[in-house]
């Protein structure tokens, strides 16, 4: 699908020079929208239109003036303007520098200036725009850890007051009961305080794997990642099938620790809002990359409102394991379609425990 043009708007009171602004963007690549020769008018247009650039002349026909009219453009649509003028006086460039223009011309001028200004211009308003997704995305997610975080402190806190700790005031009833009658303590005091610290035990170990599990550092992702598929698939009644090829190399700490939480995190999503009745997961080696896959048949979603919710920092999950990949050097794909599943695909550099860097 080719690439669509730039749409340009042109504005400057002079006709004949509008003209052939138009002919050179053309000639250019460039698409002329609109034509406006008054600031209120290019205002109007630019809030129409919404083209990708405006071509702003400053000395305009009309009580506003270009450099007014870009101010309007800027603060109200966040377009990228470029100035035209003929004049290059020091109060007229201080002027319009205050409206934070992406570029300024000055008449008479080349084709070529006026295309590398233009590229310049876009290029430079594309990175801004996506400099000011990232810092969104990163403010999201920053909110998000602190929100994780005294979540899972709570939740550790509520488990060891709840369970560890009445387990423990327990033994301590039972210690102060056998010394008070150390003559006459009956054997089920010892008996009671044995199944009370197995209890307490296995209520240590349950939640030291709700935190990390042991398995990921003693035996690796892939058995990690089947006891997570078995896990998953006996709580939520999924048909859950792990395939990976098998090697006698670890992979390093922090691609481990990566790879596992997001299918974590995907798995979570779809016992959430899938309605999926299978999941594969795959785990391999394609060429220097590792490829990890999770794909299930639920009932997938619009994926383009997806990507607009997670921008906007709405859908944290799917920015949580994008960061993840990113910190890996990596890229993370989401394909989806309503009624078709979802899969997930992580792409990331292939390291070994021992070529860590």
């Amino acid at each position: 699908m080719p690439t669509p043009c730039p749409r340009v708007l042109v504005v400057e009171d002079e006709l004949i020079v509008a003209r052939d602004i138009e002919q050179q963007l053309v000639t250019l690549g460039y698409l002329p929208v609109g034509g406006a020769s008054m600031g209120e008018e290019a205002i109007t247009q630019a809030t129409e239109l919404k083209p990708d650039l405006v071509l702003m002349d400053i000395q305009l026909a009309g009580t506003m003036d270009g450099i007014e009219a870009a101010k309007a453009i800027r603060t109200q649509l966040g377009l990228p303007v470029v100035f035209l003028t003929a004049f290059s006086a020091d109060d007229i460039l201080a002027r319009a520098k205050l409206t934070e223009p992406f570029g300024y011309i000055l008449k008479p001028f080349s084709e070529r200036e006026l295309g590398t200004v233009l590229a310049m211009a876009l290029y430079k308003h594309q990175a801004e725009a996506r400099l000011r997704t990232s810092t969104r995305q990163l403010k999201a997610l920053s909110q998000r850890v602190l929100e994780v975080q005294e979540q899972e402190r709570r939740r550790v806190a509520i488990e060891l007051h709840d369970e560890l700790g009445q387990s423990l005031t327990a033994i301590k009833i039972n210690l102060q009961l056998g010394e008070r009658f150390k003559d006459r303590a009956p054997p089920e005091l010892y008996a009671e305080n044995l199944r009370i610290v197995e209890e307490a035990l296995k209520q240590v170990r349950h939640l030291a794997t709700g935190l990390r599990p042991s398995m990921l550092d003693d035996l690796g992702l892939a058995p990690a990642l089947k006891w997570m598929a078995e896990q998953s698939a006996s709580r939520s009644g999924l048909e859950v099938s792990f395939h990976h090829e098998r090697t006698q190399v670890r992979l390093a700490p922090e691609i481990e620790t990566a790879c596992f939480r997001i299918v974590q995190e995907a798995l979570t999503n779809i016992s959430r809002h899938a309605q999926a009745k299978r999941v594969a997961i795959s785990l391999r080696r394609d060429g220097t990359d590792l490829l990890l896959c999770v794909q299930d048949d639920g009932l997938g979603f619009d994926l383009a409102a997806m990507q607009e919710r997670a921008t906007a920092g709405g859908s944290l999950g799917v920015l949580g394991m994008q960061e993840r990949a990113t910190l890996l050097g990596g890229q993370l794909s989401v394909v989806s379609a309503l009624g078709q599943g979802c899969t997930v695909q992580l792409r990331a550099p292939w390291r070994n425990l021992e070529e860590r860097p």
